[in-house]
């Protein structure tokens, strides 16, 4: 078993986002950064019997991996084998990189960046939290371009307390006016233990009606394709021929590895996570042998579901024939209400793939949830 996809996780950040769900801390000394970069280091070392000889994606997230050294980064890089098409991607904060960060960056290897905008209001950007404003927007995406970088991704969050229909079309309008090659855009969820959640139970922060939310999305939505982007994934919207590799790989029921805390890693059937704080983390990777796998084989029926969810999520839908080369059964035979949900309109067959029509997307969780075994 061997991968062509890798995750590295970063979780430094300068501060920790209240709405953030991922693991991240307010990044420490010098040593606390050397003492995890080798352990990344380390780590990599014990898997390299399953990394391909031809890695096609690595995705640096975090956290803030914009945060790194860009050296480190490349010395990263270089323990694996990437080929010239490779889709390299970091996550930056735009308050965290200039032009010559971001040209070294370049330069070690990545090809891809992905920055976190989620706003082009600076009041939204305050309530949630973010340690960069507007400008900040507009000068790394400059410094970006300036660097090199031929691929960027940029976040917007819709469905921030506070929002307006006027607001969403002025985000989406400012992002599309960069013109850069792909948007993810997500609602804002509110996840249990943040401080957003906290600061929503004491009142003191006001949640937009899932009506609204979902209008906010719309807007916005409706601005990228009146911009030439293509939805393929709930989420994620490109310019012709420029989505995500890293994205699709997951969304196609593909391996990967994650490194790092916290990260998580899934070959065929089986599929593990390191711990979600530094010391267990450190240990893991100090007390491991290359036997790493045995004991985390998933079970087929939970497999199944996950196959189901990533496919309705993708715009082309869930390939029933790759179902049944991996599962050996039709899909139609485990997941009974699939055809109560075809025959209703909600979803549609056609040409060996099961999908959600565009204009039925918001109801994916409600129609996965019932139709899940």
């Amino acid at each position: 078993m061997r991968t062509d996809h890798i995750y590295i996780h970063f979780p430094f950040c300068k501060k920790k986002c209240p709405y953030c769900d991922f693991f991240s801390l307010v990044s420490g000394n010098m040593k606390e950064y050397r003492e995890y970069i080798d352990h990344l280091h380390k780590e990599a070392d014990l898997y390299q019997g399953y990394f391909s000889d031809n890695i096609r994606t690595v995705y640096f997230g975090g956290g803030t991996p914009s945060l790194m050294d860009p050296d480190d980064l490349r010395e990263i890089l270089l323990r694996f084998k990437t080929g010239g098409d490779a889709e390299v991607t970091l996550e930056v904060n735009p308050a965290t990189a200039d032009y010559g960060k971001l040209k070294a960056f370049m330069e070690a290897g990545v090809t891809r960046l992905s920055v976190g905008s989620q706003s082009f209001i600076d009041a939204e950007l305050r309530t949630l939290g973010r340690i960069h404003g507007v400008n900040d927007i507009y000068e790394v995406y400059e410094a970006a371009r300036k660097a090199g970088c031929g691929n960027m991704n940029l976040d917007l969050i819709t469905g921030i307390p506070g929002s307006t229909p006027a607001g969403a079309l002025y985000s989406a309008s400012e992002l599309c006016r960069l013109e850069p090659e792909h948007v993810s855009v997500y609602i804002l969820t509110y996840y249990e233990g943040t401080p957003f959640t906290s600061l929503l139970s004491s009142g003191r922060l006001k949640k937009l009606e899932d009506d609204v939310e979902i209008e906010l999305f719309s807007l916005s939505a409706g601005v990228l394709a009146r911009h030439g982007f293509e939805r393929y994934e709930i989420s994620n919207f490109s310019k012709p021929g420029r989505r995500s590799a890293h994205n699709m790989n997951t969304w196609d029921f593909g391996n990967y590895i994650g490194l790092g805390a916290s990260a998580h890693s899934f070959l065929e059937k089986f599929r593990w996570e390191n711990p979600q704080d530094l010391a267990s983390y450190y240990k893991k990777v100090e007390t491991r042998s290359s036997g790493i796998i045995t004991g985390n084989e998933v079970q087929e029926k939970d497999l199944k579901n996950e196959f189901l969810m990533l496919g309705l999520r993708k715009i082309s839908g869930l390939n029933v024939n790759d179902y049944a080369k991996i599962f050996g059964t039709p899909v139609g035979s485990d997941f009974e209400k699939l055809d109560y949900y075809i025959n209703k309109g909600v979803l549609l067959c056609g040409n060996d793939t099961i999908r959600l029509p565009q204009n039925m997307l918001d109801v994916f969780n409600s129609v996965v949830s019932d139709i899940i075994i």
